[in-house]
């Protein structure tokens, strides 16, 4: 009969940690942003006008300045949990020369 003990235990025991049991318990993922957090009310605050050296104070330095395109800066950004991006977006800026001309958002949303 002990012998049945120490053989049936362990097996029982193993047999609770089944993967199957396991997915029933909620895990906890982590919410990962990349690339520059921009602040609502700082981007409120860029206007036209603007010299870079304005809009590198009040937002910050650009993720992405393309070689190519001297006159435009990207500031990208996403948030992804668990490797599922859930929101992604983009603002970008075209200078003229030092000055700050155009300023387009795209994204925000949910996706």
């Amino acid at each position: 009969m002990k012998r049945f003990l120490l053989i049936f235990l362990p097996v029982l025991a193993l047999n609770a940690c089944s993967s199957e049991r396991i997915s029933h318990f909620p895990s906890y993922k982590l919410e990962v942003p990349q690339g520059n957090v921009l602040d609502e009310e700082r981007l409120a605050m860029l206007s036209q006008g603007m010299t870079k050296a304005q809009v590198q104070m009040l937002i910050g330095t650009p993720l992405l300045q393309d070689p190519f395109h001297q006159n435009r800066w990207d500031y990208p950004y996403a948030m992804s949990r668990n490797g599922i991006v859930k929101q992604r977006s983009t603002v970008s800026l075209y200078f003229d020369g030092d000055i700050l001309q155009r300023i387009e958002r795209n994204g925000g949303n949910n996706e």
